[in-house]
């Protein structure tokens, strides 16, 4: 299988992020690249990111320091352009968890200018759409 690099924005989300983090390290079948981009947090996130790369050399971070936040789609841009290292991306929301065997799972569907999606599981927070299943788990 080949590594992925997962691009991640975040601000102000580190209770998730760290769940999103912990999911992809555990969850995976080989070590795949994660590229985070802390949007001018100020819960600690720039913090706990430094942590983990003192023990997981996978780790790419852009920091802007604000105050303005910069936003998804200019980060998703940065992220993919500047620091990921393999030809294979996920966007991945810092409140996203990755189950099992989703990497093999995609490994299976991807080719040459073929997108895929994992099914999201969301809250009845936003509209439905045929890429998401809409349940409220409290």
């Amino acid at each position: 299988m080949k590594p992925i690099s997962f691009i991640i924005p975040s601000r102000n989300n580190l209770k998730y992020l760290k769940q999103a983090y912990e999911s992809i390290r555990k969850n995976s079948s080989v070590e795949h690249e994660i590229c985070i981009a802390d949007d001018a947090s100020t819960d600690g996130t720039l913090e706990q990111v430094l942590v983990w790369m003192k023990r997981d050399k996978n780790i790419k971070l852009h920091v802007n320091k604000g105050p303005e936040r910069l936003g998804h789609t200019i980060l998703y841009d940065t992220l993919i352009n500047e620091y990921a290292t393999h030809d294979r991306v996920i966007i991945f929301h810092a409140d996203m968890y990755l189950c099992p065997h989703a990497d093999e799972e995609i490994d299976k569907y991807l080719e040459p200018g073929k997108v895929v999606s994992l099914t999201r599981i969301e809250p009845p927070l936003h509209p439905e759409g045929p890429e998401k299943i809409i349940e409220d788990f409290g």
